[in-house]
């Protein structure tokens, strides 16, 4: 038994130093772990209220400054050519040359087709040869009725003679202009077996081909006018009563990247459409290219007003929240949110009518995850 109590007493005085330590009411001394130094804070520490420490974000900054800003109606149409012509064969015929293919430029009475003219002209000859013979036959009537009236005044000739004589002479008259018309209308119809260009334009489409046959009154050709275009876009009443005529405009395609075409408001209808609540509002493009066409998807960008020395931020830097806007300041190195009043947009910038001044360093980049008050780091 006292070999026994001298091996505990001799264990408890070699133990561990913390067991002695807390014997005595001392507070045990904590050891440094590998990579971790005492006194650095680790993810998930506490600061001194308890609450946990947030990491440094990096972001970009801009400064806020003044500008001239534009004011932009944003709308969507479709291109159309300012004028279209459908071009209709006036005769029964067989085509006989095409002239013009689709995609050629044609001005006013260009001919587009030419129908064979074989069967009138053989009929425009004879009504020529009958038209010459009743020339004649009128001019001997004239002068027998000159010759009459001369014998009636002497009264070598009856009465009767003489009446018959005017008769003739006006039946020759009746049968030379009854010719005279029959051969101005073979000769129209000779004119109409060129098919001809009614307007100014691009030929869009051809619909007849060489050795078939098309008839009166056939649609033969549609002949496009592409300067200037249309793009007739519906504007919602409150917007459309900002807009007037002559309001410069911007139309642009995700066809054609990068480029924008210059065009113009030409017409705003009076009317407001009762089921749909907006106004017909027509632009005129401009595009010597051609490369805007007929049938594209546009975007119209219609210039409404103008502001000078306004604050002007990046779009980016605005966060939205239960219907207003912030911005986040930053300062000392901490993010601080800022309650703001927007103007107007344009593009990637937009107006501050309150609530920063110019001067003040913004976070433009990085504000989705930023909290009020967090740390940051500024890349650029």
């Amino acid at each position: 038994m006292i070999l026994a109590l001298t091996w505990a007493c001799g264990k408890s005085g070699n133990g561990d130093p913390a067991a002695k330590a807390a014997a005595n009411g001392q507070t045990p001394a904590t050891k440094s772990q590998p990579g971790n130094p005492a006194g650095k804070a680790s993810p998930g520490a506490k600061g001194p209220g308890g609450e946990p420490q947030l990491e440094a974000l990096p972001v970009n900054i801009e400064t806020v400054s003044r500008q001239s800003l534009n004011a932009y109606l944003v709308l969507n149409g479709i291109v159309e050519p300012e004028r279209k012509v459908e071009v209709f064969s006036r005769l029964s015929a067989y085509v006989k040359q095409i002239v013009k293919e689709e995609g050629a430029f044609v001005k006013e009475n260009d001919v587009l087709a030419i129908l064979d003219d074989t069967e009138i002209r053989i009929s425009h000859e004879q009504a020529r040869i009958a038209l010459e013979q009743a020339k004649l036959s009128l001019d001997e009537a004239e002068k027998n009725l000159a010759r009459s009236q001369e014998l009636f005044k002497k009264e070598l000739i009856s009465e009767q003679e003489y009446q018959t004589a005017e008769a003739s002479h006006q039946q020759r008259r009746l049968d030379y202009q009854n010719r005279e018309q029959v051969s101005k209308d073979l000769e129209l119809q000779l004119n109409w077996t060129k098919i001809r260009s009614l307007a100014e334009g691009y030929v869009t489409e051809r619909l007849i081909e060489v050795g078939g046959r098309v008839t009166s009154n056939q649609k033969v050709y549609t002949v496009e006018d592409f300067k200037p275009l249309l793009i007739r876009v519906f504007v919602p009443t409150s917007d459309a009563l900002r807009l007037k005529t002559g309001l410069p405009a911007e139309v642009s395609t995700e066809i054609i990247k990068g480029e924008a075409f210059k065009g113009t408001v030409t017409l705003i209808n009076p009317r407001i459409d009762v089921q749909t609540g907006t106004i017909k509002v027509t632009v005129e493009a401009y595009d010597d290219t051609l490369r805007l066409k007929p049938g594209m998807f546009v975007e119209v960008r219609i210039a409404t007003g103008k502001k000078d020395n306004v604050l002007v931020i990046p779009r980016k830097a605005i966060l939205y929240k239960q219907g207003k806007t912030y911005v986040f300041i930053l300062k000392d190195g901490l993010a601080g949110q800022r309650e703001i009043t927007l103007g107007l947009t344009e593009e990637d910038l937009a107006e501050v009518a309150s609530g920063i001044a110019e001067g003040d360093v913004i976070i433009s980049v990085g504000v989705e995850n930023l909290k009020d008050g967090q740390p940051v780091t500024v890349l650029k």
